[in-house]
């Protein structure tokens, strides 16, 4: 009888083990399961991978930037330094002044260039192995007329925040720059209409005014809809910009108004906005700032 109870009891014992798995054992299971898995995931990837080309970018479809111009002056009396500059290896640089298209015919920068006459100016940036860069362009201006001893005035106002050096802003030969906010050389206005009156220190033989103007849409900055001068109650020259509610990237732009060529003591300048920012701008339906730091007579 002991015999078959320890045979009994060792029967019992096998059926519990194989009723009820060891933990060491469903660990083990658990394992191999996440082991399948994980191939099966790596054999997808592998398949997906084998089914794509790998394609390069090839050197020839990457463009340069744009060289940066440094001017010591955008309006000069009598000559104004022009720099063109480009951290890029085997880079060259080549440049107009009549404001042409550059090429790889024109001519070569090799060193700062000496002007010292109204200049526009386009240049572009070279490489053998890669794209040339985008057109850069800028304007510099010869004041052939100093009037920096006329009277000013304006009406309204340049708003407080923008007040630039007051009146005297428009007649200091003072450029301001594409930022706005640096310095204090913008008058900034949000007037439907702006009227800048100015009497010359002496009469003066003029056939055109040029107004400076900012672009800056991201800030809210339009360029005018209409630029018009007076001379004795006479309307002597006016332009219209057709593209002012066009989308566009900042700039400086020279607002040039031709007018009978004559000499004049006095004569008034009227900028007037866009009557409202267009549908395309997150400012549509308010009234636009006008930027203006500089006018010239010519």
């Amino acid at each position: 009888m002991e015999f078959l109870g320890d045979i009994s009891h060792k029967t019992v014992s096998s059926m519990i083990f194989f009723s009820f798995p060891l933990k060491s054992e469903v660990k083990f299971k658990n394992k191999v399961s996440k082991i399948k898995t994980i191939m099966f995931i790596f054999g997808l990837v592998t398949m997906s991978c084998q089914s794509q080309k790998i394609s390069f970018l090839s050197l020839d479809s990457i463009q340069l930037a744009k060289p940066v111009i440094t001017i010591d002056s955008m309006l000069f009396r009598n000559a104004a330094t022009l720099k063109f500059n480009l951290a890029q290896e085997s880079t060259f640089i080549k440049y107009t002044l009549d404001g042409s298209e550059v090429s790889e015919g024109s001519t070569l920068y090799n060193s700062p260039i000496k002007i010292n006459k109204t200049s526009v100016v386009n240049v572009k940036a070279f490489h053998p192995h890669y794209m040339p860069s985008e057109n850069q362009g800028v304007i510099i201006r010869k004041m052939k007329t100093n009037i920096s001893s006329s009277e000013v005035t304006i009406e309204p106002e340049p708003n407080a925040n923008y007040y630039g050096d007051g009146n005297i802003t428009l007649i200091d030969s003072q450029k301001g720059s594409i930022n706005f906010r640096n310095g204090n050389r913008w008058l900034g206005f949000q007037e439907r209409e702006i009227n800048i009156h100015l009497k010359f220190s002496r009469p003066l033989l003029a056939e055109k005014i040029v107004v400076s103007a900012l672009q800056d849409q991201g800030s809210w900055i339009f360029l005018p809809k209409t630029v018009s001068v007076s001379s004795k109650d006479d309307i002597i020259g006016n332009i219209t910009l057709n593209n002012s509610a066009v989308e566009n990237s900042k700039s400086l732009d020279f607002l040039e108004i031709p007018i009978k060529k004559e000499r004049y003591k006095e004569i008034n300048i009227k900028v007037a906005a866009l009557h409202e920012i267009p549908d395309w701008h997150q400012g549509k339906g308010t009234l636009p700032w006008l930027f203006i730091d500089e006018i010239i007579v010519e």
